[in-house]
């Protein structure tokens, strides 16, 4: 019994802390949710117009390049290129799928590259610019894991484009000119 004053003190000190109602507030209620407002244009209510679509770019111009050293092909580089001796080609010789242009036909996308029955994907960028790039590319084929060292450089004035392997080897670099579109 001895701490059943102590007790009863504690109560009455809790007690003293709390906050007093307030005589004037609403009674509570059950509590109801208000749907909110759906605007015509598919808003929410908040009064804002319907959120900005991405632009299309018109062409590949258009096209924002990322930072230098993104582990991507420029826009310059990308699309359809076939090896040549410096001579113009045709749309027949960048079909990949004849047997006269197998292994010739490059097709650069955003992320890597392709011809024939081979390719690439990056693995590491070492220089980048709007018309270069340098990069290790993994060149896994039949399950057999390969690395290829290489560099892609468009000439805008010969129209052309250059990848030079620089792996010990294999050095070497081949020309291609992109292929007519459509």
């Amino acid at each position: 019994m001895r701490f059943a004053p102590f007790a009863a003190t504690a109560a009455l000190a809790l007690a003293a802390c709390a906050e007093a109602p307030d005589p004037q507030a609403a009674p509570a209620g059950p509590a109801t949710e208000t749907p909110m407002p759906v605007e015509p244009d598919g808003g929410i209510g908040d009064g804002a117009g319907p959120p900005m679509a991405p632009s299309t770019p018109e062409s590949a111009d258009d096209i924002a390049e990322p930072s230098a050293f993104a582990q991507t092909f420029p826009v310059a580089i990308r699309g359809k290129w076939r090896a040549t001796d410096g001579a113009a080609v045709t749309k027949a010789q960048c079909d990949g799928y004849q047997p006269d242009n197998m292994g010739k036909v490059l097709t650069i996308r955003e992320g890597s590259y392709s011809f024939f029955e081979t390719g690439g994907r990056f693995l590491s960028v070492a220089d980048r610019g709007e018309g270069h790039v340098r990069g290790v590319f993994d060149t896994t084929y039949a399950d057999t894991p390969t690395r290829d060292d290489l560099e892609f450089r468009v000439d805008p004035v010969a129209k052309t484009l250059t990848v030079e392997n620089f792996d010990a080897g294999e050095q070497g670099s081949t020309v291609y000119r992109r292929c007519p579109s459509g």
